[in-house]
């Protein structure tokens, strides 16, 4: 049995809709309709060329996005995972020579880290069970509720292929959103939980931030400073100049190594159906369709 994103991410925003529907006296459709003009709003502001105003605060938002672009995401992580010899290389020995895996995900509210994470390590156990901790750093605190669903549903899936004994599990996911601005350096004496994690992530939040922020790249800087040696820093975004100088200067001023920049362009996200997503996408699939491509920039830093 295969992990899929849209089976995982049906049951988490159905319930999620449940819950907005009870709050606000609506009907399961209109929260549908809701979606669907979110879904809408949040595709003019991604491509409006400009700092782009998403109100995540908003449940329905956080919905769209979870119905439109997290699986997509999660597909990348996972592709850039599975495709880095040298990264896959580090996740796997580092389990196994450790007995986990620490992360810190930047903007990482909507959970496709966690995704990806669970499919990768489904496909390439260990051999034991590996605890995944996740310092999740997200100005949206709002985001843990669907990040919790998403790991409770992660870990309902994983009792079904390998039974209810947690030993058995390939990953063991845990996590703690520390609601922070990353363009703020003051926050970071908050945050003594991200100093010592294995893998740092940076996954489409440059073009959320848009402009070259020097507040981005000095918290970047002053997290990279006190890193462990060889923690890898993984960088996600959109195809462009202007995003791959930003990860450059980032890096520079984080005195991390870069890997040279790949390009990863995909039509479909290999078995997975969005027809899995259940009865929003039932509703929607004839105007709106999740996203299933994608066209990525991306390359590893390397703390000396």
């Amino acid at each position: 049995m295969s992990i899929s994103f849209f089976k995982i991410l049906g049951p988490v925003i159905e319930r999620e809709v449940a819950f907005i529907a009870k709050k606000y006296n609506l009907s399961t459709d209109e929260v549908y309709n809701l979606i669907d003009a979110e879904a809408e709003r949040n595709k003019a502001e991604w491509f409006s060329n400009r700092i782009p105003n998403l109100n995540y605060i908003n449940p329905v938002c956080r919905l769209a996005y979870l119905y439109i672009v997290a699986a997509a995401n999660a597909g990348t992580f996972h592709h850039v995972i599975e495709s880095n010899d040298d990264l896959k290389g580090f996740i796997l020995e580092t389990a196994e020579k450790q007995g986990h895996l620490k992360t810190c995900a930047f903007g990482a509210g909507p959970g496709t880290e966690l995704l990806a994470l669970a499919k990768f390590f489904h496909e390439n156990p260990t051999g034991d069970c590996v605890p995944v901790d996740f310092q999740l750093l997200d100005k949206v605190q709002e985001w843990m509720s669907s990040w919790n669903g998403i790991r409770d549903q992660i870990r309902e899936t994983y009792r079904k292929i390998h039974g209810s004994k947690q030993y058995k599990w390939p990953m063991l996911p845990s996590g703690n959103l520390l609601g922070c601005d990353v363009t703020d350096v003051r926050n970071l004496h908050k945050l003594g939980n991200v100093w010592h994690q294995d893998i740092y992530v940076i996954n489409f939040l440059l073009s959320e931030i848009f402009d070259d922020d020097p507040r981005l790249r000095a918290f970047l800087s002053e997290v990279a400073k006190f890193a462990p040696p060889s923690a890898r820093f993984i960088f996600i975004e959109r195809r462009g100049y202007r995003w791959t100088q930003q990860i450059k200067n980032i890096a520079e001023q984080s005195k991390l190594k870069l890997s040279p920049f790949r390009q990863s362009e995909s039509l479909n996200l290999s078995g997975e159906n969005p027809e899995d997503l259940g009865p929003l996408y039932r509703s929607l699939c004839d105007r709106r369709k999740p996203r299933t491509s994608w066209k990525i920039v991306y390359s590893i830093g390397v703390k000396q």
